[in-house]
């Protein structure tokens, strides 16, 4: 039903409704103020006639009773007439039917069933009744007028009724229009987006209305537009940090595959004690180097939520232990004691992510270690039911370390932060590790906590919860490196670093096979044309021509056997999503940078022994999956984090550019890289600067504290220490709720953020070279 119709209706309804009230009010009245006066006429004209008749009656003088009643019968609306003594009539006048009927007098005109109103008189000489006048009253008149008057007010009513009705037509429909046209124009707005104006110039509240729609719909078009220049912005600045992930991986991942594959082969050959510790040395690096990228490229997934967990089953036992025992031979070094104890409630499989358990684990006894001078690490691991089938995993770090201040304990699990940050900072690591942990226990529907005081020791504790798994459900691995079933093949490498070249070639010389390089995709394609080959492992980073343009061109040659050739991507790219890419672009499997020996022998056994092709898939698929474990493994060297920002008066001597920072930076990365870098973080900067600067203005506390925390972050790690100091000073103002105190620093900000971005830009201009020790 329309709102005009129900606005018609509404108001016809209270009006009938009054107007049937006010009818029936009418005429009860007419009817009551006739009826009074009728009773009273009745009376008084029977009394009057009483003592008219009275002397007659008294005398018996019946010619002049007679005359008297004939007189009185002939009066309008009198009926009859007729005056009884002693039960006998006396005289009367009138209608006979009515003088023949028994009489009974009225009291209402309710009672009155035959027309007349009869009425009864004593006639009285003093206390003593001579005799009775009866006389009655016609009621014609009165029931006709009472029904004309009925017929006029319903006639009035009527007529009433159908004015309103007309009148509500005419008001819903003026109330309907202008609600109909706010109704298509907030379609129009649906449809076509915020902008439409109604342009209603009247000057009642529908005008208003109006006008406020307008006013809303041109702000909505504005809002709009500065929130889709806004996603653009961040779309933006999300795939220019996915590529500069991907290139950091790439760049980085690839020559450490070449150092350490080169250091691998090193080790075989005959050293002394010095050189063996060299070596050593270089190879604990170059792995330290690639759990960096790793912690990063594994926070990178978690942002994005493309972080999978595995769901497999794995002895807990097992787990726990093979990490407590890689740590074993650093705490003998130090003279610590490194003690684990797995309470019996814990069940001997679980199923869930081995990797990341072990994953946790490492971070966690890695930082004991790193920061107990002296005294003990004890690891407690115990297993609570929560249910019928699952478990909560409680493990519990316990050291007799440096200990962490309490301003610190904050901060702890925060991204990119650790407690010290200097450039004398004996401890390394990328200041991810225990944010990675929180995560990754979040994850597994469960948390991790600390405890400690300064120089005192700290207490680790997490707990994951895993369901229950049978012995036979397990999946035993082996550390075997398995046999190669033929060495009689001819393969194909494209590979443009020479240092890799070098190390695939050791390899396959290990396993007596002779294959050819490719120094680019354009140079593979020519080979292959020429050449036939049983397998090409195809870089995906080259010059002239990436591996997967030379991919789709194998695939397109005209020699089906040729075109048809397994192809196996190699390469250092190992952000979510790129293994799907190179498999899309029609590569058979995949294999990431750096390379084991066993992970080259199983590849080339998958496709020199031609399988099914459902097995091919199935291994496929496996490969698939078991590559994250390798490319998120950590080294035991990761690092306790921790905000370094305190309550402290900020130092005003403090450079625009910390030199010792960024030669920090070199020394964990390289002198060619920090270009890269510094404009990536200038782009963001800026960005981030513009969000605050609104934030500041709107006097928007939540946006200003998560922007300033992130801008105080990476302006440290870049150098800026100035600019990260007052960006961490206006983060706690907002956490303190002194968020007018931050508000007030814009100007502050915007100076020191100009400066201190140019400044950086200058320092790059300089150049960078690696430190000579």
């Amino acid at each position: 039903m329309s709102l005009r119709t129900k606005t018609v209706l509404g108001i016809a309804l209270i009006e009938i409704t009054i107007l049937m009230i006010l009818t029936f009010s009418a005429m009860s009245f007419l009817s009551d103020s006739n009826e009074q006066q009728l009773i009273k006429r009745a009376n008084a004209a029977a009394t009057l006639f009483s003592h008219a008749a009275k002397d007659s009656v008294l005398s018996t003088d019946l010619a002049t009773l007679n005359d008297l009643v004939d007189e009185f019968a002939g009066l309008d609306d009198v009926a009859y007439v007729r005056v009884l003594r002693d039960g006998k009539e006396m005289a009367c006048a009138g209608d006979k039917d009515l003088l023949d009927r028994q009489m009974h007098e009225d009291k209402t005109l309710d009672g009155v069933s035959d027309g007349v109103f009869d009425v009864r008189v004593p006639i009285t000489v003093g206390t003593t009744n001579f005799a009775i006048v009866d006389i009655g009253f016609e009621t014609t008149m009165i029931s006709s007028m009472l029904a004309n008057a009925q017929k006029a007010i319903i006639a009035i009513a009527s007529i009433e009724v159908v004015l309103v009705a007309i009148f509500s037509f005419i008001l819903g429909t003026y109330l309907t229009r202008g609600l109909t046209r706010l109704t298509t124009a907030a379609n129009k707005l649906g449809q076509s987006g915020p902008g439409y104006q109604l342009n209603h110039n009247s000057s009642d509240e529908l005008g208003d209305v109006a006008r406020a729609f307008d006013s809303m719909s041109a702000k909505l078009e504005k809002d709009y537009s500065d929130l889709s220049s806004a996603r653009a912005d961040a779309e933006l600045a999300c795939d220019s940090k996915s590529r500069f992930l991907a290139s950091m991986s790439h760049e980085i991942r690839t020559p450490m595959n070449g150092v350490l594959g080169i250091l691998n082969i090193l080790e075989e050959t005959n050293l002394n004690k010095e050189q063996k510790k060299l070596v050593s040395t270089a190879t604990e690096s170059g792995h330290f180097l690639l759990s960096v990228i790793n912690d990063i490229l594994d926070f990178t997934r978690m942002e994005s939520n493309t972080l999978i967990l595995e769901n497999k089953a794995f002895n807990v036992h097992r787990c726990i232990e093979s990490v407590v025992d890689t740590f074993q031979p650093s705490a003998n070094a130090q003279g610590l004691v490194l003690h684990c104890y797995i309470e019996q409630d814990v069940p001997k499989y679980l199923v869930g992510d081995e990797n990341r358990v072990k994953q946790i684990l490492l971070n966690l006894i890695g930082n004991a270690i790193k920061f107990t001078q002296e005294g003990s690490i004890q690891i407690k691991v115990a297993g609570q039911t929560i249910e019928q089938n699952r478990v909560s995993l409680n493990c519990i770090v316990t050291d007799t370390g440096i200990g962490i201040s309490k301003n610190a304990l904050d901060y702890l699990f925060d991204e990119f932060t650790m407690v010290d940050q200097t450039y004398s900072r004996s401890k390394e690591g990328s200041g991810l590790g225990l944010a990675i942990c929180k995560r990754l226990c979040t994850l597994m529907d469960g948390d991790v906590t600390v405890q400690s005081q300064p120089q005192l020791g700290s207490t680790f504790s997490f707990n994951i919860k895993l369901e229950v798994a049978s012995q036979e459900s397990e999946t035993e691995e082996t550390s075997t490196t398995p046999d190669l079933v033929r060495n009689d093949l001819s393969i194909l490498v494209a590979e443009d670093n020479r240092a890799n070249q070098l190390v695939i070639k050791e390899m396959f010389k290990r396993l007596g096979i002779d294959i050819d390089i490719a120094e680019n995709g354009l140079e593979a394609l020519k080979r292959v044309e020429e050449y036939r080959y049983d397998l090409i492992f195809m870089d995906i980073s080259m010059p002239q021509m990436d591996g997967m343009q030379a991919c789709h061109a194998i695939r397109a040659l005209e020699d089906s056997n040729t075109a048809s050739t397994p192809i196996v991507a190699l390469t250092a790219h190992s952000l979510a999503g790129d293994k799907e890419k190179f498999l899309a672009a029609g590569m058979n499997d995949y294999l990431s940078k750096p390379l084991r020996l066993s992970q080259l022998i199983e590849k080339i056994n998958l496709f020199v022994s031609k399988p099914s092709p459902e097995a091919m898939q199935t291994s496929l698929d496996e490969s698939i999956v078991d590559m994250q474990p390798e490319e998120t493994k950590l080294t035991q060297n990761i690092e306790v984090e921790t905000k370094l920002w305190g309550r402290r008066k900020e130092d005003k001597d403090l450079e625009l550019v910390d030199e010792k920072i960024l030669q920090q930076m070199i020394e964990d990365t390289s002198a060619e890289v920090i270009p890269l870098l510094i404009d990536h973080y200038v782009e963001e900067s800026n960005q981030r600067l513009d969000k605050i600067y609104i934030a500041m203005d709107a006097s928007d506390k939540e946006t200003l504290e998560f922007e300033a925390h992130t801008l105080g972050s990476s302006s440290l790690a870049l150098g800026n220490r100035t600019l990260s100091n007052l960006a961490r000073k206006i983060e706690h103002l907002c956490i303190e709720g002194q968020q007018e105190s931050a508000f007030k620093l814009k100007e502050e900000l915007q100076i020191l953020a100009d400066n201190s971005l140019n400044a950086l830009e200058q320092r790059k201009l300089k150049g960078f070279t690696e430190s000579a020790g």
